[in-house]
């Protein structure tokens, strides 16, 4: 039967692209989060999750798109929607626990668990999107694997981004945090996705059996990259000016 799968190939460019969405949707959350840690309240957690939820179902579909099968595919929109409500969720609720206060140890465990579940949780729904004429066989032992490094890598990360967010550092010392933080959560979030890439393969079926309905390659993939430039140059722009106000401000 494993003679009769799909053989699968990849676009490098796509996967290189998925990989910098993550890093630079982390980068961009965590700075964000800094920024409004000091009004107090659920405003940084709130920004950290949503713009980690969205970087995440981003490089998820990005990634989706490197890997190419001989067979016509589509995605189902109510699941892709889903995919991304829940991976927004779960971070956001994950980046509460950690900043509810003083974070500490078990917390950071607990909220690294939540955001790796909602990470997984994101990545498996996407997959189910996937509309084509063939069954989806999954193996075991990749799939856990997948859960343990994004709930690993989120662990390492959320315990960089409160030492960012709530240590006293020097400029140097958050700015290599922060750079590291975001690599860290770039690659939970890359390498869960190709680990559980990897766990899957498709046998086909004929022709019949399967209607392929939905948003198509080329719509999703522009859909996507518009939706990502905007979030990017959105917070680069408000980051921008937000230093420039500060720098600009004359000391009394």
């Amino acid at each position: 039967m494993h003679d009769t799968m799909l053989h699968t190939s990849w676009n490098t460019s796509y996967i290189l692209l998925s990989v910098i969405i993550a890093v630079l949707t982390s980068g961009l959350a965590l700075e964000l989060a800094r920024r409004y840690s000091r009004v107090g309240g659920t405003i940084a957690p709130v920004i950290l999750g949503a713009v980690l939820g969205y970087g995440i179902w981003a490089m998820h579909f990005v990634g989706m798109l490197a890997m190419q099968i001989p067979i016509g595919v589509a995605y189902g929109l109510p699941l892709t929607l889903i995919s991304g409500v829940s991976a927004i969720g779960f971070l956001v609720a994950a980046s509460a626990l950690l900043f509810k206060r003083t974070p500490t140890i078990p917390r950071i465990l607990t909220s690294g668990t939540i955001a790796g579940t909602g990470i997984v949780l994101m990545h498996y729904v996407g997959m189910a999107a996937l509309q084509l004429n063939a069954t989806a066989q999954y193996n075991p032992l990749l799939v856990g694997v997948s859960v343990l490094i994004a709930v690993g890598a989120a662990s390492v990360a959320f315990y960089l981004f409160s030492r960012v967010i709530v240590a006293s550092l020097t400029r140097t010392a958050r700015t290599s945090i922060q750079l590291g933080a975001s690599m860290v959560m770039g690659a939970a979030i890359a390498g869960m996705h190709y680990t559980g890439m990897a766990a899957i393969s498709y046998l086909p079926q004929p022709l019949s059996t399967t209607l392929v309905s939905g948003v198509d390659i080329q719509g999703l993939f522009y859909l996507v990259l518009g939706l990502t430039l905007t979030v990017f140059v959105s917070i680069a722009t408000f980051l921008f000016i937000e230093e420039s106000a500060k720098t600009s401000t004359p000391i009394a």
